[in-house]
């Protein structure tokens, strides 16, 4: 006798579990399966379990959560012992609902018992070793549920419940079918519909083991292996695409021609995709790979050629089906910030998992005024009427200030400069530009606009969403419900959990509590004062002591041995063969893109840094780094004066600006702005924050900002790292190899523009 099913239909209240089991029933019926149905909380075959049940499922009789999760279990434990007796009998057991109810119910949806743990041994206790074979998810749109519910008029515990808590149910049930690996199946269309997305999950255990002949079920042979049938309606489009009684399915002629405008090559292993297709077809297409054994091109012509864009329901069904996070990141979305402070450049640029791409100061002149006659600054709309006035008017002063400063240092280096007239080409021109510009950027405020090119993953930009609608900025805030508002008009169902109140809503909410909390208790426990010392940098953490002992996870890769055994190996080679192992991973690095294997990234190294605002604002960008934190801008770090500033004459006016920038700085604090008085500081001022990177990541950092068309702030700051690497770490820093140490700064900016130049008149001519 063949071994039966345990088969589970799971979901919320009104989501149509029960009439999915009926006709999976008939279906396996018509091959000659015996099957036998079984509904919780209600239907159940032990006497015990329904008399359990009858007070369960009984408004009059009031129980608290506890005492629901012990009696669903106890009469869960009873009825399971007819269906493990089903089962073993060779019946193929239908069941409505099951232990994932209880989760769903009593702990997402009451959420009065925060006892997970305890909730699941109950459960565990219960079940024993009666895991079903298959569970599916059904799920729907709240909105939904509570329409089917109330056409209905049941008494049991469980119904005419507010959308709140149905919400949070089924929020339940997809983190635990994510969790778990169980299929969702989207049941917002026609019962036939929802049927076909179901069978193909049921088909599929059937045909992993055929079945044989009930002896209670007389049959004249065989029931056929059942194939799992396209989760789609059969159209004329598939059928010229695709030869489905082939197998495994076969592209048709037709099908190769759809393919060659929707991928580079319809025969090799390897293709990308065209701009034909849009990319959040192609993320769920690609989602299906995990669940769908054809090739891929087979899945977009059966599932998705023709049909994105006319079925509405079909990215979301894929999206609730494989987890929103595992999609979320096969779709990519370009964004725009405009008009962004620079205090909010840096919040957004704070994520990890992005690509960024910002406006620069050293490069464009800011002293340019907006349509209505302003310069390009922030005013934060959380100022009073009298304070938002001595605000604008310190902002002015400190843009004619710049203004004043760029165009005389121009001229200034124009009439210094020993370059021939006949030499002073496009190159030259842009170098100029930029010494002017780096020497008076120090005087632009924090306020100052920008723009922000993002690119980034539908799971990225639902980060960077969340992150800044939990930040203690206005700015911040009202900037992430804009990038909501527009990524959902591009990749909206990606992004449909992003502001629900049991999800994004809660994760900002926790976010910004955090925060809050943490502060005040900072504000309680610790001595409010800045340190004393002020040092560029500080290396306040490295590891390993010995930089040898990275040379086992070196060889790791090229041996048989565990890392343990690779370890005590390599302890007992003589000191030369250390260092010879260390030489050869490292190679010969022909320039700084040449970069080591990953070994290296187990050396890390922690930085203290005290630089200006404008020096961090390029070095934040580098995001394979850890622990990146920094602190509140302040005036009280001061600030230096560059040199060119003093050589063209402008001294007093740039004094000016840092004690014009006090003031307001001060102003603001006195009235409580605290997080608005940043936007006073300069990029001049001082300001302190914190890393931590590995060396593979200092090797590709310190070799590109020591470059020479770096700013000389930041080739400053990373030939100190270099040379606090050299003295723990020797070898390390002997692989940077290109670290530019002595080159004058101007020279090699005069350089790097016209081996720019160069490049650009190579290309003009192709």
């Amino acid at each position: 006798m063949s071994k039966g099913y345990y088969i589970v239909l799971e979901g919320p209240e009104g989501v149509g579990k029960t009439t999915q089991i009926e006709l999976i029933a008939r279906q396996l019926q018509k091959y000659g399966y015996a099957v036998r149905l079984f509904r919780e909380p209600d239907s159940q075959s032990h006497l015990s379990a329904r008399a359990i049940r009858q007070i369960t499922q009984d408004p009059n009789y009031p129980l608290n959560t506890r005492a629901e999760v012990l009696l669903y279990n106890a009469a869960r434990a009873l009825s399971l012992e007819v269906i493990k007796q089903a089962r073993e009998q060779g019946v193929i057991c239908l069941v409505d609902r099951n232990y994932l109810t209880t989760l769903a119910i009593q702990y997402y949806g009451r959420g009065d018992v925060p006892d997970y743990d305890t909730i699941t041994s109950i459960i565990n206790f219960a079940v024993g070793d009666m895991e079903p074979d298959l569970t599916v998810i059904l799920d729907a749109p709240v909105d939904e549920l509570g329409k089917r519910m109330k056409r209905r008029k049941h008494g049991e515990r469980f119904d005419n419940l507010d959308l709140g808590f149905l919400d949070r149910v089924r929020a339940g049930y997809l983190v635990e079918a994510k969790q778990r690996g169980y299929p969702v199946v989207f049941a917002n269309e026609s019962s036939e519909k929802v049927f076909r997305y179901v069978w193909e999950y049921v088909a599929a255990l059937f045909n992993k083991q055929p079945a044989k002949t009930q002896p209670s079920v007389h049959m004249s042979s065989p029931p056929p292996i059942l194939r799992a049938p396209s989760s789609h309606e059969p159209n004329a489009q598939t059928a010229a695409y695709l030869d489905t009684t082939a197998n495994p399915i076969t592209i048709t002629d037709a099908g190769r021609q759809k393919l060659s405008s929707i991928v580079t090559n319809n025969e090799s292993n390897v293709y990308a995709f065209n701009d034909t297709l849009d990319q959040v077809t192609v993320a769920a297409a690609m989602a299906r790979l995990s669940r769908r054994g054809d090739d891929m091109r087979v899945t977009l012509l059966d599932e998705f050629v023709d049909k994105a864009g006319k079925d509405e329901g079909l990215i979301q069904r894929v999206v609730t089906a494989y987890g929103d996070d595992s999609v979320q990141q096969l779709v990519g979305i370009h964004m725009v910030v405009e008009n962004a402070s620079n205090l909010l450049t840096k919040q957004i640029e704070w994520g990890r998992l992005a690509s960024y791409l910002e406006q620069s100061t050293r490069y464009i002149y800011y002293d340019q005024k907006d349509a209505s006659g302003r310069y390009k600054y922030y005013v934060p709309t959380t100022l009073s009427s009298a304070t938002k006035k001595q605000y604008i008017k310190t902002m002015d002063q400190l843009f004619d200030n710049y203004s004043k400063a760029v165009r005389g240092i121009t001229d200034y280096l124009h009439k210094t400069d020993s370059t021939p007239q006949k030499e002073r080409d496009g190159a030259w021109r842009s170098a100029i530009r930029a010494q002017a510009c780096d020497a008076a950027r120090y005087m632009l405020p924090v306020a100052t606009k920008s723009t922000v090119g993002i690119y980034a993953s539908g799971q990225a930009i639902e980060s960077l969403i969340m992150r800044l609608m939990a930040d203690g900025s206005k700015e911040a805030r009202l900037c992430g419900k804009a990038l909501l508002t527009e990524a959902r008009k591009i990749i909206p169902a990606f992004l449909e959990r992003a502001d629900k109140p049991e999800r994004g809503g809660a994760t900002v909410a926790y976010r910004a509590d955090t925060r809050q909390a943490m502060h005040a208790l900072v504000q309680k426990l610790l001595p409010e004062t800045y340190s004393s010392d002020q040092s560029a940098v500080t290396l306040t953490h490295y590891y390993p002591k010995n930089e040898l002992d990275v040379v086992p996870h070196m060889v790791y890769e090229h041996t048989t041995m565990s890392e343990q055994e690779a370890n005590a190996a390599i302890a007992d080679l003589p000191y030369k063969h250390k260092v010879k192992l260390f030489s050869s991973y490292i190679g010969e690095r022909l320039n700084r893109r040449h970069k080591p294997g990953r070994a290296l990234e187990r050396i890390t190294y922690s930085w203290d840094i005290v630089c200006d605002y404008g020096i961090f604002r390029d070095l934040q960008r580098h995001r394979m780094v850890s622990d990146l934190a920094w602190q509140p801008l302040t005036p009280r770090y001061g600030y230096d004066i560059p040199e060119l500033i003093e050589k063209a004459g402008m001294t007093e006016t740039y004094l000016d600006s840092f004690d014009t920038s006090l003031e307001l700085h001060s102003n603001l604090v006195a009235a409580k702005k605290i997080t608005e008085s940043q936007y006073a500081t300069l990029f001049g001022h001082k300001m302190r924050w914190k890393a931590t990177m590995n060396a593979r990541e200092a090797m590709h950092f310190i070799e590109l900002r020591t470059s020479p068309q770096g700013h000389p702030g930041y080739r400053k700051l990373a030939k100190i790292m270099y040379d606090k690497i050299a003295e723990v770490h020797p070898m390390v820093s002997e692989a940077m190899r290109f670290v530019n140490k002595d080159e004058d700064a101007e020279l090699t900016r005069l350089a790097a523009e016209r081996y720019t130049q160069y490049k650009l008149k190579v290309l003009d001519k192709k």
